[in-house]
């Protein structure tokens, strides 16, 4: 399933703390507009930065934005701009039980939106889509309980749908099959939307199952479409259009197939990876990125302090093209990365850690040969109308505290 491993270098070409105080670390990042990325950090805090020069926006710090007993932010998200209202505007998720909306350009720092979940759970995962204006939340498994939340931010005042029987644990992934982005948000706590059937939910769980359900459909048991079952859930979400990937918490991975409504069609069986860390070469897996320019999954080394991004190819089936693996050395040193954004527009990679330290990559343009520049420059040009790339937050335990933790193409850039 995998084939020598042979790598092309990236070089860090700027850093930032993002003036955090010593000893914080950064959740996740996550896009913000066309020029700039949001990320949440340990200290509470949602921050603006733009892209070139990792600096922080005027303006562009938002503090303590999930405060209370038991609070603490969980997970970010830009509200697309199709959404009525949705230009500049980002979601973050709490442990205080609510979703807060803000927008970038007002200055008085307050959310233009709060909404809770019922008795207030922990907030564990969150997914934004057009489909009705959905905010979508996760919860933590509370008295028996784990919930999906839907709302409808043009009428918020309560939830207009709710899932409250397909998992028995806490919920760590939301994914909508949604509007067509370049790298989905797989990073975060489970809750993802499909690529292209805005009507069409992902979530996991620890429970070990990942569930996709048709959100037109109110009967939570007429609404789940499939049921996967994979163990403790870390990362899940779609590959493309047909498929689903599973990440447990020790790293275990899978695909399977997208159910097919038409039950004629025969579907080809699910592949197991096993663990990806003796795979990769490496000790975790940061995130599975899935979008235009292909599918990757984000691993690091903390002992040799390095980060892989190695493509995941579906042709003939599904396996590592390590031969083509992108390499970050240095990563974020000793500590734990956690969450890569991809940029096609800039060819940059973004990276957060448990340092405390936002790092951008990117190729030397001398190393790319001329063949490989005039395709990639043709690929752009092909591509210039589709809509720009997006990612999410991670949550995953590491080290001494527990923290709040998607024939293709071959490279990242």
């Amino acid at each position: 399933m995998t084939s020598q491993t042979q790598f092309q270098l990236l070089h860090q070409k700027s850093q930032s703390s993002l003036a955090l105080a010593p000893g914080s670390y950064i959740y996740s990042l996550c896009q913000s507009g066309a020029d700039a990325l949001a990320a949440i950090s340990s200290d509470n805090s949602l921050r603006l930065f733009d892209r070139q020069t990792l600096h922080l926006l005027p303006d562009g710090v938002f503090k303590d934005v999930h405060p209370g007993r038991g609070g603490g932010v969980t997970c970010v998200r830009e509200v697309h701009p199709t959404v009525s209202g949705g230009k500049n505007l980002i979601a973050t998720s709490g442990r205080d039980g609510t979703v807060k909306i803000w927008d970038t350009r007002n200055a008085k720092r307050d959310a233009v939106l709060t909404v809770t979940a019922g008795k207030a759970p922990p907030i564990t995962a969150l997914a934004c889509g057009t489909e009705m204006s959905s905010i979508v939340a996760g919860t933590e498994l509370v008295s028996s309980q784990a919930s999906v939340i839907f709302w409808d931010i043009r009428s918020p005042n309560q939830a207009r749908l709710q899932y409250v029987e397909c998992h028995n644990d806490d919920i760590t992934e939301i994914l909508y099959q949604v509007y067509p982005v370049q790298f989905f948000p797989t990073d975060s706590p489970q809750l993802q939307f499909h690529p292209t059937r805005s009507n069409v939910l992902l979530s996991g769980s620890t429970d070990g199952l990942v569930n996709i359900y048709d959100t037109t459909i109110t009967d939570e048991d007429e609404a789940l479409l499939q049921v996967v079952n994979h163990g403790s859930i870390h990362h899940a979400g779609f590959l493309g259009e047909d498929a689903i990937y599973a990440l447990s918490h020790d790293e275990v991975f899978s695909i399977h197939p997208l159910n097919n409504l038409n039950e004629n069609v025969a579907e080809p069986a699910a592949i197991q990876f096993g663990d990806l860390r003796p795979v990769l070469h490496n000790d975790y897996v940061v995130q599975v990125l899935d979008g235009r320019g292909g599918s990757f999954v984000a691993s690091g080394k903390t002992s040799e302090q390095l980060l892989d991004i190695t493509p995941l190819v579906s042709s003939p089936q599904y396996q590592f093209d390590q031969s083509n693996t992108w390499r970050l050395p240095g990563a974020h040193g000793e500590e734990v990365v956690r969450s890569v954004f991809l940029d096609d527009n800039s060819k940059t990679i973004f990276t957060c850690g448990e340092d405390g330290y936002v790092r951008s990559w990117k190729a030397d343009e001398s190393e790319v040969a001329p063949a490989e520049t005039k395709s990639t420059e043709e690929q752009s040009l092909k591509h210039s109308k589709r809509s720009a790339p997006e990612d999410g937050a991670r949550v995953k335990k590491h080290g001494k505290e527990k923290k709040h933790k998607k024939e293709r193409g071959f490279k990242p850039y």
